[in-house]
């Protein structure tokens, strides 16, 4: 018997019935600290009863109140938000089937990853690459926009001893043990790519680029000879390249990531790159059903949205919007002021069930069955619950709201064991009886690439966000505790404020050598400033190409609060 870890991470670590992980490839025995922790996290902070507007009360009248609000809405007020906080298959996409029944919209799934997997599909027809098997065969990457050592463990064990380039916009942990790291200015990526290109060209790989060296070096804040460099290193070691999803969400950042995926490819490297294979055939759209909803709205616009009072009625599972999504301070002002109603299923009383209309408590992925795959490895894993279970499962909290709807669409009365072997092509009972199953790899198709016009890069103070080892996004402040607002930069310390041109928060400053000038780094995973206000209300509804919110592309001003300020230089008078 195994399980496997569901959180919103490369490594998918399958650990045996006393969660222990398994000693075999790719997993090693090891995982990070979060799956070191989830035992004792599983008891802490959980939501236990069923409550509405404070008081606690029956699965039954949780259910008609929610079904009371629905019905007094039209469907295309109504939304449903949900993402990878638990990459189940009947965690995440299966439940959706009730909310597409009764037409309701949906989001566009884009906060993420979305940006870069169309980006790559465009040049490879899909956004499937390297495997963990040919992480082990490779002597050399280049780490683009991403921090493995912090947040893709089993992925930095593959590389350590081996050749690394890093590119970064800070020093971060991984680019401190490359054997080179190349510091860019924010979103200029794609000119850095378009720069290894050139040179490509000049060395006989590549179609020629226009684009003259002096923009490139503006651009981007790197000379042309470590450009230069930088190609000369793809084309004598071949190396894999690691594209990060931060890349996606800033400033043209699916152009740079189609154009970084194709540079392997013009050397002859076969799936040389590599992004996110969440792409092993899975059906994600036949499992929820999405074809049935009234409207689709970025979750860059979600606020907007809720501002306009289009969206009148909310239903949160797997997810926490009050901490990631941009003007989310909004969104808790329409449901303080009654122009939102709030339900949310949960297993942790997080920040966004803390003020929410309507709390439903859920089992953790150790308290039921589920189906899990994983973006970087192979291995789709059946789940067997390991504890007793707490609270109703996603599925039967859907049939129940389906039963008191009185909905009659066969979506969501199917079998979930008959859609989930629909939707992966195993077989079920096999998958069951073994546990593990390892998945096919999608066909490889040449890559198709149009090198895309470019815009140059607003300038100014750059507010960007990356990985905190002990956190997988806002999940567990349980065991790692509420970590200050910290605004990592080259120059300023004490309190003081972010500001853009959405809003002000409030931050203690911090200085650093591993943060250039121009750039401000917090941890994602804190997203609260020091007045308990989200960080993200400072972020507005500005996205790519897919609809990706620009999370690592925020222009802000920064500020010393005046007390402070003063504070400081009687310190320095002082001493």
């Amino acid at each position: 018997m195994v399980i496997a870890c569901t959180r919103d991470c490369y490594d998918t670590c399958v650990f045996d019935s006393s969660h222990k992980v398994l000693p075999t490839f790719p997993f090693e025995g090891f995982t990070c600290s979060r799956g070191i922790a989830d035992m004792k996290r599983n008891s802490v902070n959980r939501v236990r009863d069923f409550m509405i507007d404070g008081s606690i009360a029956t699965m039954d009248e949780a259910v008609r109140k929610v079904v009371k609000e629905i019905k007094a809405r039209k469907p295309t007020e109504i939304i449903h938000v949900d993402y990878d906080g638990n990459q189940g298959l009947l965690t995440w996409y299966f439940p959706a089937r009730f909310w597409n029944a009764i037409h309701s919209a949906i989001t566009d799934y884009s906060i993420c990853s979305s940006e870069g997997h169309l980006a790559i599909s465009k040049v490879y027809g899909s956004s499937f690459g390297a495997t963990p098997e040919d992480f082990s065969k490779a002597d050399s990457f280049v780490i683009w926009g991403s921090d493995p050592k912090t947040s893709f463990i089993h992925g930095w064990k593959l590389m350590k001893g081996k050749y690394k380039v890093t590119v970064d916009v800070r020093l971060s942990p991984t680019a401190k043990e490359s054997d080179r790291a190349i510091i860019i200015k924010p979103s200029s990526d794609a000119f850095l790519a378009l720069g290894v290109l050139k040179s490509l060209h000049e060395m006989g790989y590549s179609d020629e680029i226009p684009t003259p060296w002096e923009v490139i070096e503006e651009e981007t804040g790197v000379r042309r000879r470590e450009v230069e460099e930088l190609a000369s290193v793809y084309e004598e070691r071949k190396p894999l390249t690691v594209i990060g999803f931060a890349l996606g969400r800033t400033f043209q950042g699916g152009k740079a990531i189609s154009m970084i995926s194709a540079i392997p490819s013009l050397l002859g490297i076969k799936r040389g790159f590599y992004y996110s294979n969440s792409s092993y055939g899975i059906n994600f759209s036949y499992l929820r059903g999405t074809s049935k909803a009234s409207r689709v709205v970025g979750m860059a616009d979600v606020y907007k949205e809720v501002e306009k009072g289009n969206i009148t009625f909310m239903f949160v599972w797997n997810s926490n919007p009050l901490h990631s999504l941009p003007g989310s301070d909004r969104i808790a002002e329409a449901v303080e002021e009654g122009r939102l109603f709030l339900v949310v299923h949960d297993p942790f009383m997080n920040e966004t069930a803390k003020i929410a209309n309507v709390v439903i408590p859920a089992p953790t992925y150790l308290e039921k069955e589920d189906v899990v795959y994983s973006y970087w490895h192979r291995y789709l894993v059946y789940n067997k619950p390991i504890l007793p279970k707490s609270g109703v499962d996603e599925i039967t909290l859907m049939r129940a709201l389906a039963r008191e709807m009185e909905v009659t669409d066969e979506s969501v009365w199917e079998d979930p064991w008959v859609a989930v072997e629909k939707a992966t092509g195993v077989n079920i009972q096999e998958l069951k009886f073994k546990g593990v199953m390892k998945l096919p790899e999608p066909e490889f198709r040449k890559p198709r690439l149009e090198i895309p016009a470019l815009e140059r890069v607003p300038k100014g103070k750059v507010l960007v966000f990356g990985s905190h080892p002990n956190f997988t996004n806002s999940q567990f402040k349980e065991i790692y505790g509420r970590k200050e607002p910290v605004a990592f930069n080259s120059s300023l310390e004490g309190i003081g404020y972010l500001r853009s041109k959405w809003g002000k928060i409030r931050v203690k400053f911090v200085k650093v050598d591993d943060v250039p000038d121009g750039v401000i780094f917090m941890f994602k995973s804190n997203l609260f400033d020091l007045d308990g206000k989200p960080v993200n209300s400072i972020i507005g509804n500005e996205k790519g190409e897919s609809g990706t919110p620009l999370l690592n592309f925020t222009l802000v001003q920064t500020e010393i609060e005046k007390e402070h300020e003063e504070q400081v230089k009687e310190e320095v008078n002082c001493c």
